[in-house]
């Protein structure tokens, strides 16, 4: 019998770390343009498999056919209705926009 339903779980730990040579963070630069923003965010020449565009949440869905198709990688939406959404609100959905960020200049 268990008594505590947490008892079998594994304890996460975090761990802070320290950037001692105060570079920048790793950033993983674009060479393709997104389908979505049409920035250069995707890297790997587009061939980015599960990548998340950072600049309008759009994960690459290479299985697509067309721009209309719905793409089970981006919550049903077609690449059409997320670029419209993306032009509306700056992101896939209107609740993703926190999670964006601006394009780079480079970008």
């Amino acid at each position: 019998m268990i008594t505590d339903e947490n008892e079998f779980l594994p304890e996460v730990v975090y761990e802070e770390i320290e950037n001692k040579d105060n570079t920048e963070s790793m950033e993983i630069r674009g060479d393709s343009k997104c389908p979505c923003c049409g920035y250069l965010t995707i890297p790997n020449k587009g061939d980015a498999i599960g990548y998340i565009c950072p600049v309008c949440m759009w994960e690459i869905d290479l299985f697509i056919e067309n721009d209309e198709e719905p793409s089970d990688l981006n919550h049903g939406l077609s690449l059409k209705e997320a670029t419209k959404n993306y032009q509306k609100f700056g992101a896939v959905l209107q609740r993703l926009k926190q999670y964006c960020r601006e394009p780079k200049e480079y970008e």
